[in-house]
């Protein structure tokens, strides 16, 4: 407390006057309405009357208001049940057995999330419980007062079940049997989570990003059961009640944030609160309040595909997983948009195509997608696969990409991955997209390719792979999801993957790993004088803007792929250094997959120089390194496969303690047989 107190007075004393003041008033400002909006709740309530809300629809009584709204089923997608079941049964036809399965384990209120494997959560869920730790957050305890408990349990557990991403497979096995178990587990979730999470207070009104992904996960299962007879009307109206409270929270608490010299920054917290809006919005169309919602929504839906995407198409985060996240926010709250005629420029649609065309390219021949930057499994809607969908296939994403913009490449790229794209726009069928591109895969077929706004630089031939990571800290220089892996790459050759990032494993539930895995020495790069390449900021999610890369050479041929970049990281050091690396990417048959590096230290002085490199589990006998310098060895290390998952692997390490400056190369291929 003491280093926080010092650490904001020292800010302000180091602010401009102007800055400093109304940095002062505005907090005073903010503290105040906060005060005033607490006491509120805690003395008349946060719920809408039963009186408030038909007032708000404009309707007269129940079932006009049931009339109403499930009318609206067809605001989300084109097809009805009579439509979409008879394709599914003939184009999945294993989609159908895990659907019923995972929807049953729903039923049992068997969860797995966030690496916690399949648990029991009881005949009645805790919405308010990290299951994983049996920390449990005060259900009555005002939002705005929930803490983050650092080393003792993940907040992100109860916001995770809260999301409601399970919904759409209860809608699914609904559609799929007309089983009334799935109509009545849907109830009793909702009418449980209501009674025990009002508006305003608990653990899961803490983060709005949240509380908007769980309103577009309640939409869409309201579509699904918005026909279900066993349904009564009372329990529609209190559904569409809290419903509405969602906007109301989300357009007073968006997630806008301005740095010290008062520039706004917004992320992908930001953008699902939009995103949310947009829903609630189309939802709520007739009402005064839903058409802000809407408006605001589509006006920031445009403005942050501007701001929060790079012109080459990739997130402005630094980490692949968030592209994956970010995508699906745009993508799925503009088929939304064009299902309900709502006009978004052009520019936006041609960025959004350029998002796609980035994930066909980072997606390894395995089909897997690297872990560049943080990883935790984020996602809008969960349609296919919902127990065992597999975190590092991005593939889902081409599949509705190939839909959206027509594209081929993108089609055949996507391994057969339809059911997404299918539940989104039911165009599958009627335009023969599966009959075309069902077992299809050009991922041999991709070229190299560079990605140099964001930073990404990836070279292919066939089943060999390398993607380098050289880019700035991200999210206009937060550093809130980047890891300090510049010059780092991953290596995958015969379809195989030998040199890994090693993820992300936890946030704040455990903060020196998540520290650990976020390090220079986690990743395939040089670290000099045991100092990270950018300093941490204070906190788990900032990141000092130290390295400033730039791309001194990218050049892709028939023979060989070359990049050369350079650093300036540790220019801060007593005795500055800057660091160039070079790696040379070889494809024809006699060096076929060898990868060259060739490391150059310019500055003087003497300096310790470590390189490492973490292999995936299982690979260290089958990886060959030579170097005229280095001596490797074997250490252990942990690889993280996905958020809340751990294991034990090796990395290969060599140090080289000597006077710069300095050259040194080395060459990594497969180890010949």
């Amino acid at each position: 407390m003491i280093d926080k107190a010092y650490d904001y007075l020292y800010k302000v004393y180091t602010l401009p006057p102007d800055v400093a003041i109304r940095k002062a008033f505005n907090k005073i400002k903010l503290k105040a309405a906060d005060t005033v909006s607490k006491i509120s709740a805690h003395l008349f309530g946060t719920e809408i009357s039963n009186k408030e809300f038909l007032r708000v629809v404009k309707l007269e009584d129940l079932q006009a208001v049931r009339k109403l709204f499930c009318s609206k089923k067809n605001l989300w997608c084109l097809a009805s049940q009579e439509e979409i079941i008879p394709v599914i049964r003939k184009y999945f036809p294993e989609a159908s057995s895990k659907i019923i399965a995972a929807a049953d384990k729903i039923c049992e209120h068997t969860f797995d999330l966030l690496g916690s494997g399949e648990v029991s959560l009881g005949k009645t869920i805790d919405w308010h419980m990290d299951f994983k730790t049996g920390y449990r957050w005060n259900p009555g305890k005002y939002y705005r007062n929930i803490e983050k408990p650092y080393g003792r349990a993940d907040i992100k557990i109860p916001w995770e079940l809260s999301r409601f991403q399970h919904l759409a497979t209860l809608g699914q096995a609904y559609w799929l049997t007309n089983d009334k178990r799935y109509t009545q587990e849907f109830v009793d979730q909702i009418t449980d989570w209501v009674k025990n999470n009002p508006p305003k207070f608990g653990v899961n009104w803490a983060c709005t990003m949240d509380v908007a992904i769980r309103a577009v996960n309640w939409i869409v299962g309201f579509y699904f059961f918005a026909d279900a007879k066993k349904i009564t009307d009372g329990f529609w109206l209190k559904f569409l009640k809290n419903l509405f409270s969602h906007g109301r929270f989300i357009q007073k608490n968006l997630e806008i944030f301005y740095n010290d010299h008062g520039k706004r920054i917004t992320s992908n917290h930001y953008l699902s609160d939009i995103v949310g809006l947009v829903f609630l919005g189309v939802f709520f169309k007739e009402t005064k309040e839903g058409k802000e919602w809407l408006n605001l929504g589509v006006k920031e839906l445009v403005e942050e595909m501007r701001f929060q995407v790079h012109q080459d198409g990739a997130d402005f985060e630094s980490s692949i997983p968030y592209h994956r996240l970010v995508l699906e926010l745009f993508a799925i709250s503009a088929i939304l948009c064009k299902i309900n005629g709502i006009e978004l420029p052009s520019e936006f649609w041609e960025q959004l195509d350029r998002m796609f065309e980035f994930v066909m390219s980072y997606t390894r021949p395995d089909g897997q997608s690297p872990q560049v930057g943080d990883n935790d499994n984020g996602r809008l809607l969960i349609l296919s696969n919902y127990n065992s969908w597999e975190v590092n296939d991005h593939r889902y994403l081409l599949g509705i990409g190939a839909v959206l913009f027509d594209r081929q490449d993108l089609a055949l790229a996507c391994g057969g991955q339809w059911e997404d794209a299918f539940w989104l726009t039911n165009k599958l069928s009627k335009e023969g997209w599966i009959e075309k591109y069902l077992a299809l895969d050009c991922l041999q077929s991709l070229k190299s390719k560079a990605f140099p706004d964001s930073g990404y630089y990836i070279m292919r031939e066939k089943d060999n792979y390398v993607i380098i990571s050289a880019g700035n800290v991200g999210t206009a220089g937060i550093g809130n999801h980047k890891h300090n892996d510049v010059f780092s790459f991953e290596l995958c050759l015969g379809k195989k993957t030998f040199i890994i990032d090693p993820g992300t494993y936890v946030y704040t539930v455990n903060p020196e790993m998540r520290d650990m895995f976020r390090s220079t020495a986690y990743h395939n790069t040089v670290m000099i004088d045991d100092q990270e390449q950018n300093r941490f900021g204070r906190g788990l999610f900032l990141m000092k803007n130290d390295v400033m890369p730039r791309c001194l050479k990218w050049e892709t041929g028939d023979e060989v792929d070359i990049f050369i970049g350079e650093h300036y990281g540790y220019k801060r050091l007593s005795q500055p250094v800057i660091h160039q690396r070079e790696i040379r990417f070889y494809k024809k048959e006699r060096k076929k997959g060898r990868l060259e590096i060739i490391d150059r230290f310019d500055g003087k002085g003497e300096h310790t120089l470590e390189w490492n490199l973490m292999l995936l589990p299982d690979v260290t006998e089958k990886i060959e390194i030579n170097s005229d310098k280095l001596q490797w060895h074997r250490e252990t290390a942990f690889y993280s496969s996905a958020y809340g998952i751990m294991c034990k692997t090796e990395k290969l390490t060599s140090t080289l303690k000597t006077t710069l400056p300095v050259e040194v190369k080395f060459w990594v291929e497969e180890k010949k047989l």
